[in-house]
């Protein structure tokens, strides 16, 4: 279920102005200890809300990740719980910066998770296209 990937994806390499985005689909029993684990991460995040292309983003962020989250349903119909990890580097940096917060990000939500007892059935691991920078 982990997600060790510290190479950079997407269609070009990722710049400066843009999120490098990773998606999280999971499926578990308890959804709600899920979520309270999720706010136990980032509940030293603060609130943003931004404009996309895809609508409305709403989430938290400390200024270099940012985690929104949102219900999914399956293919069999079981309700999930969908996290999606933005990350950039630094502006004057190697965007590879931002794969490794990805990454730092994804373990950190995992160990919490076991450290937790919190049982997951399953974990969907989406690299996703990167998209520009709202803020």
């Amino acid at each position: 279920m982990r997600w060790k990937r510290r190479a950079a994806w997407g269609h070009r390499p990722l710049a400066a102005d843009e999120w490098a985005v990773l998606h999280a689909e999971i499926v578990a029993e308890d959804l709600i200890a899920v979520d309270d684990a999720v706010e136990e991460l980032t509940g030293f995040m603060d609130p943003f809300r931004a404009d996309i292309a895809e609508g409305p983003l709403v989430g938290v962020t400390d200024g270099q990740l940012a985690v929104a989250k949102a219900e999914f349903h399956e293919p069999r119909g079981r309700r999930g719980l969908k996290l999606s990890f933005y990350a950039a580097g630094p502006a004057d940096g190697p965007a590879e910066d931002a794969f490794a917060r990805l990454n730092s990000a994804a373990s950190a939500f995992l160990d919490h998770l076991t450290a937790e007892g919190i049982a997951v059935e399953s974990i969907r691991w989406i690299e996703a296209d990167h998209i520009p920078r709202p803020f």
